[in-house]
């Protein structure tokens, strides 16, 4: 199985429990990761490896970061939001030949049962697989896109889906020119979004993407917290998104918490970043 993270130095040590989720979920699975990971230092890189699993490889992609520096949007709600967001865009082009799907995971999602069905499933000649966004549910929601108004071929009651996981297709996704026409969306419209890259996604693959359950990309995981009557594995991906994350003291108390520190603490020294 093929997975992916972008991430910046600040995001090293939230990348490392994701994969660590990954391996104690996933025994036994040939795991290789592409990783583009911006500023991160040897020894974290190590360490990464090491949390990676026994049957994991860890692979840095070399990518010119010079398209997505780009501006993180103007909403101060998101003002967490790192510019390594738009890395994920990079990846496609930048895989081996021989990978042909991959899944992408945001370094705040936590593995919680196997990713196997996921890399099953037949997608039908879409570039991209997620998750329709709880939140944010249709393209006109909170406001809307930006420029949704002025884009008449959109529907503006069309799905709208969270970018935190995304199974990908990368024969299809360069075929249908998703970073290209993702990019191309940015440089008219980060500087006004308040998700940039999502918001650019949803732009790119209009009417073309595969809706996942929602247990790939659980963005109300709460309501698998034992005191809710649930339990973690309900799900196979959570996402606490937003900007109070699991290593942050403002978040709940649960499993959840639980979960992110268990694997904090097996990746040793990295140290969690403050600013976020």
């Amino acid at each position: 199985m093929d997975l992916t993270l972008t991430f910046d130095a600040a995001y090293a040590a939230h990348a490392a429990v994701v994969m660590s989720t990954v391996a104690e979920s996933n025994p036994g699975e040939a795991l290789r990761y592409w990783l583009i990971a911006d500023d991160v230092p040897a020894a974290a890189r190590a360490t990464l490896a090491r949390v990676a699993g026994p049957n994991a490889t860890v692979e840095y992609l070399t990518v010119d970061t010079s398209p997505v520096n780009l501006p993180k949007g103007n909403d101060p709600v998101m003002a967490y939001l790192s510019p390594a967001m738009y890395l994920r865009l990079l990846v496609p082009a930048a895989l081996p030949e021989d990978v042909r799907r991959v899944l992408y995971l945001d370094c705040d999602t936590m593995c919680t049962n196997s990713l196997r069905p996921l890399f099953e499933v037949d997608m039908g000649g879409k570039p991209v697989g997620a998750v329709r966004d709880p939140f944010n549910r249709r393209l006109l929601d909170i406001g809307g896109i930006p420029g949704l108004s002025g884009y008449t071929d959109l529907d503006p009651y069309a799905l709208y889906f969270n970018s935190g996981v995304l199974l990908i297709d990368v024969d299809r996704w360069k075929e249908c020119e998703v970073t290209e026409t993702s990019l191309d969306y940015l440089r008219r419209h980060a500087h006004e979004s308040r998700y940039p890259d999502q918001d650019a996604l949803n732009f790119a693959v209009y009417d073309n993407w595969l809706r996942l359950p929602h247990r790939w990309n659980d963005l109300m995981a709460w309501r698998r917290e034992p005191e809710f009557g649930g339990k973690l594995t309900d799900s196979a991906i959570i996402h606490p998104a937003g900007p109070v994350k699991p290593w942050l003291p403002g978040f709940p108390k649960g499993a959840r918490r639980d979960l992110y520190w268990q694997h904090r603490r097996r990746s040793g020294g990295m140290r969690p970043s403050v600013r976020r």
